[in-house]
């Protein structure tokens, strides 16, 4: 059962990913929440001590999610690897397309505030570590450098699909083909 202030952070992810950052208030937290006026201000004094709890909520959600995923998903094909990232990047344009949106506005927060960056980057760093054991167990010559390559790749695809989707097909084959060649590449 989250607590009060993790039900406000939560709220305020909602909020981002819903509705923007401009609308990201202690007022529209706490109805967010429905809780009582104020609440949000008590734990958060500032919009900037908001935003700065949010980004640490969003990580920590985030390391929960990557942990689950790297819990069941063990490839060893360059296919295997292909279908399970085809399987997340539907999974964050579909059923969580919220907390995506969230998520790169939290990133153009932290492009305008670098003292929100040490978190993200951290986040960042396991998600990579992941990958690069993923792309290892794949074969691919450099795994750690074709993590960084497909894990920014993905960002991209990811946030051009929600600024102006394509057919899912077509981004289907170039996750596939970007994922075949990084791992046959030596």
């Amino acid at each position: 059962m989250p607590t009060r202030q993790e039900q406000l952070l939560d709220a305020a992810i909602g909020i981002l990913g819903t509705q923007g950052i401009r609308a990201l208030t202690h007022r529209a937290v706490d109805a967010a929440a429905a809780l009582p006026t104020g609440s949000a201000a008590n734990y958060f004094k500032t919009r900037d001590a908001l935003i700065s709890a949010v980004v640490d909520r969003f990580v920590e959600r985030d390391r929960v999610a990557w942990e689950t995923i790297a819990g069941f998903v063990r490839p060893t094909t360059p296919a295997e690897l292909a279908a399970a990232l085809v399987a997340y990047v539907h999974r964050v344009l579909g059923p969580e397309r919220a907390v995506t949106l969230a998520r790169y506005g939290l990133f153009v927060e932290a492009a305008l505030h670098p003292e929100l960056q040490a978190g993200l980057a951290e986040a960042a760093a396991t998600i990579r570590g992941w990958g690069t054991h993923w792309l290892r167990a794949a074969g691919s010559a450099d795994p750690e450098r074709d993590s960084a390559a497909i894990l920014d790749y993905l960002d991209g695809v990811i946030l051009h699909q929600l600024t102006y989707p394509k057919p899912i097909e077509q981004l289907e084959d170039a996750v596939t083909r970007t994922v075949r060649s990084l791992c046959t590449l030596g």
